[in-house]
């Protein structure tokens, strides 16, 4: 009875989300065993949520390619797991566009295992911005496009309380991002200026390299709030 509680009520909430984001990468092989059981579980949410972890936070070709094979033609027709499949094309092709699109719409909790690599998304579209146009970009339009500003109805067309647009504008500040304004006041991206001025600044949570049980605890701290 525990063990099917185990497996069936982890997605049903935002903490079993963080125990399945460690649960996802330390012990594959016990859901394995779960399911060879009998024991009914959410087999296709987990099988998006393993795409995920394997795509945005592993750099082992092998593994992605052993969790593709796995899939059967039905469960390649799953909602989540056909999400997980594009976030896998948005991020080998580099189409950022397309990865926060699919970051806003995520089911379950997708979106919440595409929010860890939100950031490394985030500076890799900047740069190639920053390399691709010229001579200047609204912070505005990067806003939208990188997903920092949402309306409340979900309609991204415009930031309805001008939160995003600050958010936007203080994280181009903390990554070396050359701001400037037009005749109208607008804020742009100076494109050439930030091309060699771009860098990824170090995490201000950042614990110990190899301190895997204060990695584990900081990071459920720090999500759980």
């Amino acid at each position: 009875m525990l063990r099917y509680s185990f497996v069936h009520v982890l997605p049903e909430t935002r903490s079993g989300f963080l125990f399945a984001h460690f649960f996802l990468f330390q012990c594959q092989s016990q859901l394995k065993t779960l399911y060879a059981e009998g024991i009914e579980g959410c087999h296709m949410e987990f099988a998006a949520y393993n795409l995920l972890c394997v795509i945005l936070h592993s750099n082992n070709h092998r593994d992605l390619v052993s969790s593709m094979s796995r899939l059967t033609e039905g469960a390649k027709k799953d909602k989540a797991v056909k999400h997980a499949l594009a976030v896998r094309a948005a991020v080998t092709s580099g189409n950022y566009v397309m990865f926060f699109r699919l970051y806003k719409d995520g089911p379950n909790l997708n979106t919440c295992l595409m929010d860890l690599y939100v950031e490394k998304m985030r500076y890799k579209a900047v740069s190639c911005m920053s390399r691709s146009y010229r001579p200047t970009i609204p912070i505005s339009y990067i806003a939208r496009v990188l997903g920092f500003s949402r309306t409340s109805d979900g309609n991204d067309e415009k930031d309805s309380d001008g939160s995003g647009l600050v958010e936007c504008v203080e994280w181009m500040n903390t990554h070396g991002a050359c701001l400037t304004s037009d005749s109208c006041g607008e804020i742009q991206l100076d494109t050439k200026a930030s091309s060699s001025s771009l860098y990824m600044p170090e995490p201000e949570d950042a614990v110990a390299h190899g301190d895997a049980n204060l990695a584990v605890n900081d990071f459920l701290t720090r999500t759980s709030l």
